[in-house]
């Protein structure tokens, strides 16, 4: 029997597709971001890229299994600090100043907020950096690859954690392929990694024990 959501969600999808202009799906695929800056041999952390399959877009939201460890880092350390937030006084935009920019001659636009400092902030930020710093040296964590998909209004959602490197658009349309083969029954995750696991070992063979973590972000293309 069918799944009427599934099956809603799916037509939906396709007409978004149909209905949609202006992406470009160079040899196959939308890339977002550009590697011109990003280090061909370093450490990659997380990305996403989308293709079409069966005129329905498929979005891929892909993490390093470092990422998807230094994100287990970062959730116990608020977890550790979270009485302290708690007594953060005031909402973090009581106060903030407002930049604007215009939208013709009547209307503006908020571009941004610049904040103030709240009782009890500073405290908390230099506590959660410490628990961050101690966990990156002395946590076990483990990461195994996983692979998730959701039928959304506009797409398949796919989230990914595989040990691939994603540093150029080679990489990238790799990464691609290794989702379609993954959709289309081909392959798993479980034939392509056997046995993989991310833990303290790796973490420290890529350096990143006893070191800040990291806020990686990606230029989008084009801008």
């Amino acid at each position: 029997m069918k799944n009427r959501r599934f099956e809603q969600r799916r037509r939906l999808a396709r007409q978004y597709h149909r209905n949609a202009r202006g992406d470009s799906f160079e040899q196959g695929i939308l890339a977002r971001h550009d590697y011109g800056e990003i280090d061909p041999h370093g450490l990659s952390w997380w990305d996403d890229v989308m293709f079409v399959r069966g005129k329905v877009r498929i979005n891929v939201a892909w993490r390093h299994p470092r990422q998807a460890y230094q994100d287990m880092i970062v959730d116990a350390a608020m977890e550790a600090t979270a009485q302290l937030q708690e007594k953060i006084e005031g909402d973090l935009f009581d106060g903030a100043e407002k930049s604007y920019r215009k939208l013709g001659r009547s209307r503006k636009k908020v571009l941004s907020y610049t904040t103030v400092d709240r009782p009890g902030e500073d405290e908390w930020f230099a506590a959660l950096r410490a628990e961050e710093a101690r966990l990156g040296a002395e946590a076990e964590f483990s990461v195994m690859p996983s692979f998730k998909v959701e039928t959304l209004e506009w797409c398949r959602f796919v989230e990914i954690v595989a040990p691939v490197e994603v540093r150029h658009a080679g990489e990238l349309r790799a990464l691609a392929d290794l989702a379609r083969r993954i959709l289309k029954g081909e392959t798993t995750l479980a034939h392509e990694f056997p046995g993989y696991v991310y833990g303290k070992a790796q973490w420290i063979a890529d350096g990143l024990a006893g070191s800040p973590l990291r806020l990686v972000s990606h230029r989008v293309a084009g801008t």
